[in-house]
This record gives C-alpha cells, structure tokens and sequence, in this order.
C-alpha cells in the first residue's frame, strides 16, 4: 500500500491532481436521500487555452463547460446517492442540491507542455466554487458567492477546488499533450466525492479480523 500511495503522489506531481483549496463550510452532514448536480460559468470566468480543434471552437467549449463538469460530478455523486443533472429553471425539494461554479479554466498548451513543462509552461488549471445544501433544512442563508438562483435549505459544504495538469506523459490523471479540459474536471470531480465520502479508498479495509503481535 505504501508503494501505491508514492506512485500517486509521484503522479499528482509530475502529472495532474485536484486539491481542496479553501473552505467555508463544513457540517458533518453526510448520507443524502439523492443528489442533484447544477454548474454555472460566469460571463466574466476566466476560460483560455487549448479547448477544441479550433478558434471557433473556442465559444462552443466555454458554453458545454457546465454541462461536461456536471456530467463528470454525477458521475462520482453516484457513489454517494442516487444523482441527477438539473437545469437552472429546475428546482429538487428533497436530498442535496450540489451546485458549481467554473470560476477558472485554462486549458494551457500540449503543445508547450510537451516541450516546456519543466519550466511550468503549457500547464492547465481549474479553479471551481462548490456549494452544497441540504434541501430538506429550511435556513438557508446565501453567501456573497453568486450560484443558487433560488431555492431553501441550509448551505451544509462550501468550498473551492484546484486543479491541473502538467507534463508530456499521459496517465489516468493527465492529458499530456491532448486536451485537459475532461481530465481536469473528472480530476476535480473525484476530490469532490473523497471529500465528502467516510474512507473512500476502504484505507481502513482488514482482509482479516485477526489482531497480530
């Protein structure tokens, strides 16, 4: 187990990883009826770099973002609970309501990154605001950061999520020199579950119930 923990770390460094950058709100609330995932991208959010095939592209990618982060955190959500995408005009009334805010994407360069990534030239970065709450409590107070449109309930997890990815060699974490925008937000994705799950890598698992001297 040692050794798998050094590749990881090794991996997260020379390759891509998310991290848990700064939190609000931290509740204890765990074990929701179901989970619902909505992403937002501001007018003013950064998004730069390399994101599609071309320029024109570029616009394209930016209005998806939302939707391919969603999908991404559903994904990992459905470990927890039952999840489900929901649009802004949708608004659940039971379970946990896990909103997002794109606050910072840079795709970098494969290029650069394939030949300056020593030099931390062409790498990406993701910076994303989570909010979490809990429907089925009815205090809601909203934060001065601009993602709920509506709705009640207590505000349970508040955070924000770092990311990127660097170097020329691809791995389950990285692009190396394709496209970073899926792999930094499946990246980002997974944190968020580990965050709010009990021991998600079963660290504490016994093969044997034996205690030995």
């Amino acid at each position: 187990m040692k050794y798998t923990l050094l590749a990881f770390g090794a991996a997260c460094i020379f390759s891509g990883c998310a991290h848990i950058a700064h939190t609000d709100i931290a509740s204890g609330a765990y074990k929701p009826k179901a989970i619902y995932v909505r992403s937002y991208i501001d007018e003013g959010a950064h998004f730069k770099g390399h994101h599609g095939d071309s320029v024109g592209e570029h616009l394209i990618r930016r209005s998806l973002a939302p939707v391919a982060f969603s999908k991404a955190l559903k994904e990992e959500m459905e470990k927890i609970a039952p999840a489900l995408v929901v649009d802004a005009d949708e608004e659940p009334t039971t379970g946990w309501l896990v909103e997002s805010n794109l606050e910072w994407v840079h795709a970098g360069s494969p290029t650069e990154r394939a030949i300056l990534w020593p030099f931390g030239i062409g790498h990406s970065s993701v910076k994303i605001h989570v909010r979490i709450t809990d429907l089925d409590r009815h205090h809601y107070v909203a934060s001065d950061k601009d993602l709920s449109k509506g709705g009640s309930g207590d505000v349970i997890y508040e955070f924000d999520v770092s990311g990127g990815s660097n170097g020329p060699l691809g791995t389950v974490f990285a692009p190396g020199v394709g496209p970073a925008e899926e792999f930094d937000y499946k990246n980002v994705a997974e944190r968020i579950y580990y965050a709010l799950s009990i021991d998600p890598q079963k660290f504490g698992t016994r093969s044997s119930p034996s205690i030995r001297d």
